[in-house]
């Protein structure tokens, strides 16, 4: 099993995250006291006097082989196999190799301390009970009788007991270990889902400023210079005051283009009236576009809140936009209330008409929509073909 497993950053980057497994960092302590006992059986075996030199030398050497299965596989299955058939295979081979090593030599039963923990570790609580019961047989089958009898059956008693137990916890502790793992990788996917949502609101973000700055006053400019072209020769005049205008667009154009790279507000964000921007915008579409532009104001002629009068600027920017493009309109008028109830900025005009629900409504209406929506205000749009459009935006104050 790896030690870690990859997963995908917030933004694309790989996170490391620790295996359920890697709870275990006790094993090395229990490998210590493992080789403890190991060591202490083998000194039993060889100082005691109760079997012949060659019975001892054999238990000894089959000790030392349980110590090395232990160091060389014993540990591997407790980390990476437990319950499969190798490891039940593997408690067997112990339980046979520590049967000879006490038949042996009786001495060899004291390495049982170290052997009961692994066979719950390896086997779990169900065959692991019937397994440390033979263990603890073999070692009563090779102790005195008498005496020793009912420190057996209690030293049974306590390893099933304290086996189960140990068990218990080391289910617990890997469900543990898998939610916290489960948790983790939910936890990037989300971190990296919201890095996805968060690009695409910066991006929307990003066309709606570009749409909203740099793209109509590229348009106006355009528009501008063509108007110049055409009354160049007939009327100089008009031509050096519309390439003055479109001179001033392009200048607010770059100022704009400025702002956005810079992350600044935009120019028209700092304190400024809204009404006179508004008027501005109204005049240039009636001495560029020769529109009968009007606008008229009821009410407070400044909401106060900057961020407002920037969004409402831009409502009037869009809408006046498509009258200039789309309407073919002879006579538009603006109306801008403000009351204790809110602001309201009607924007209504003689044109062509469309019908709402059917006609393409491109970029410009839903980026009003998204803009009304983060204010909590409300679009109404009264038209049909041939009657005229009338736009109503109202916005809490």
């Amino acid at each position: 099993m790896p030690d870690h497993v990859p997963l995908a950053g917030p933004q694309g980057r790989v996170t490391a995250l620790p295996a359920p497994d890697e709870w275990l960092r006790w094993q090395p302590l229990w490998d210590a006291y493992f080789v403890v006992a190991a060591l202490g059986s083998l000194a039993a075996v060889l100082l005691t006097g109760e079997a012949t030199p060659v019975r001892r030398a054999a238990a000894a050497g089959l000790l030392a082989v349980l110590l090395a299965a232990h160091l060389l596989l014993g540990r591997r299955l407790i980390r990476a196999a437990r319950g499969s058939r190798t490891a039940l295979l593997y408690q067997l081979g112990v339980v046979v190799v520590f049967t000879a090593a006490v038949l042996l030599a009786p001495a060899s039963a004291f390495i049982l301390f170290a052997l009961c923990g692994p066979v719950f570790m390896t086997v779990g609580p169900v065959v692991g009970t019937p397994v440390v019961l033979v263990l603890n047989l073999v070692w009563l089958a090779g102790a005195p009788a008498g005496a020793l009898l009912p420190v057996a059956v209690a030293g049974a008693v306590l390893s099933v007991l304290l086996g189960v137990w140990a068990s218990s916890i080391i289910r617990q502790s890997t469900q543990r270990a898998d939610l916290i793992h489960e948790l983790r990788r939910t936890r990037s996917e989300v971190g990296r889902l919201s890095y996805e949502a968060g690009r695409v609101a910066e991006r929307e973000q990003v066309a709606d400023a570009l749409h909203d700055t740099l793209a109509q006053g590229l348009s106006s400019t355009i528009m501008l210079v063509q108007a110049a072209g055409a009354t160049l020769d007939t009327d100089a005049e008009r031509a050096r005051y519309l390439l003055a205008l479109a001179e001033a667009t392009t200048r607010d154009n770059l100022a704009d283009a400025r702002a956005l790279i810079a992350s600044r507000p935009l120019p028209e964000a700092e304190p400024a009236s809204l009404a006179d921007t508004l008027g501005r915008e109204v005049d240039r579409l009636r001495d560029v576009h020769g529109i009968d532009a009007r606008l008229r104001i009821d009410g407070t002629t400044d909401p106060g809140d900057t961020a407002l009068n920037v969004d409402l600027l831009r409502l009037a920017q869009e809408a006046l936009s498509n009258v200039r493009k789309h309407a073919g309109a002879e006579r538009v008028d603006v109306t801008l209330t403000s009351g204790d109830d809110g602001i309201s900025l009607e924007i209504s005009d003689d044109g062509r008409g469309f019908t709402p629900g059917i006609t393409p409504s491109g970029h410009g209406l839903p980026l009003m929509r998204r803009r009304l929506h983060a204010v909590g205000g409300q679009l109404h749009i009264d038209s049909a073909p041939g009657t005229g459009t009338r736009i109503r935006i109202q916005v809490p104050s």
